[in-house]
């Protein structure tokens, strides 16, 4: 096992800056999750951590060693990708072995290898068939197999169940989860997926246009965003945003005129401000009453346990998670905005602020 510490690490192509002085540290034994947008430069931040990419500025760290200058086969790492790249003449097992063989391990460790790798995959039926005879996610589970058989300090991954369909994604990320639990091995694991950050990570990772937004907890990120940006990447459905003006040092007026009072707050005296918050916090009522904002119901989607209403407040779209044991009519609907579970931002800057 092993750390790894990126340190004001950028990386330039053709004189673009693409990732701009990525600072973070992960601990050996945790299941860290890279997310952001496609294009965010998170892949290009794994493909430096496993030397595929040169680092322009700053340094990595695996272990006790900076590896800049370390070639990818001598950095103590296995990676996982998003296409399986099995060979397809080659059975399981040497599909598994072929790696070991080059480094010339003895016959009696390359069996035992994949034999314990095998057995945590559950692929030991598997190991004489060949890649064309398997489903998706056994294809998948044999690209780990391979990476495992390594015996690596860090594992990393790049959207591995991205080719999956919905079903078996789920299966894997469980799958994957129990890996890591058996192992304690280090793994960094990429996705712009956010469902699979919030159910895989110890820490998650989130960048945007090259620059790390927040790194913490999938609860702290989701309780606690730093910006507009972690709030409406992380849940789903994501976050509501709502336009407001400050009226006051502890109120704030709603697009459509209801206020919003805040005890104890620190607000700005005068300015616009965005007003955040979550579909599951919002409150439904059939009567209007003080504070409550119209709702113009759309759509409603039927999840079995619960249903999202899409609607506006104005020209503001909201989405509300209804529960299933709500009497509401959705004809004659308002909504209260309780202020305990509203999020404040920056109309400028987009960070949170700190009432």
């Amino acid at each position: 096992m092993a750390q790894v510490i990126l340190e004001n690490v950028v990386k330039t192509f053709d004189r673009t800056e693409v990732v701009h002085k990525i600072n973070a540290r992960f601990e050996d034994g945790e299941f860290v999750v890279i997310v952001g947008p496609s294009g965010c430069g998170k892949s290009t931040v794994l493909r430096m951590i496993a030397g595929l990419e040169e680092v322009s500025e700053g340094s990595i760290t695996i272990g006790d060693r900076i590896v800049n200058d370390v070639e990818p086969k001598d950095r103590r790492i296995a990676m996982v990708f998003q296409n399986y790249a099995l060979y397809p003449h080659m059975t399981v097992f040497n599909n598994m072995a072929y790696g070991l063989k080059l480094r010339k391990l003895s016959r009696e460790e390359i069996q035992q290898r994949v034999g314990v790798a095998a057995d945590l995959l559950q692929l030991t039926e598997f190991l004489k068939r060949k890649p064309r005879q398997l489903s998706g996610g056994q294809r998948q589970r044999v690209a780990m197999g391979r990476a495992l058989v390594r015996q690596p300090a860090v594992f990393l991954f790049d959207e591995p169940l991205s080719n999956l369909d919905a079903k078996l994604r789920h299966q894997m990320r469980v799958e994957l989860k129990k890996l890591h639990q058996r192992l304690g091995t280090t793994m960094i694991y990429v996705t712009h997926d956010q469902v699979e950050a919030m159910t895989l990570a110890d820490k998650i990772v989130i960048i945007n246009d090259g620059h790390i937004e927040q790194i913490g907890s999938p609860d702290e990120i989701y309780h606690d965003p730093a910006s507009r940006f972690v709030a409406g990447f992380i849940g789903s459905p994501p976050m509501n945003f709502i336009a407001a003006e400050v009226v006051g040092k502890k109120t704030i007026e709603l697009r459509g005129g209801s206020r919003i009072t805040i005890e104890n707050s620190a607000l700005p005296g005068t300015g616009n401000v965005v007003v955040g918050i979550r579909p599951e916090k919002i409150r439904l009522f059939s009567k209007q009453g003080e504070g409550r904002l119209r709702l113009e119901v759309e759509l409603v989607e039927k999840l079995g346990a619960g249903e999202l209403l899409y609607s506006h407040i104005g020209d503001q779209p909201i989405i509300v998670n209804m529960p299933d044991s709500s009497t509401v009519a959705l004809d004659e609907c308002w909504a209260e905005l309780p202020p305990e579970s509203c999020y404040f931002f920056s109309s400028e800057s987009h960070k949170r602020l700190e009432l």
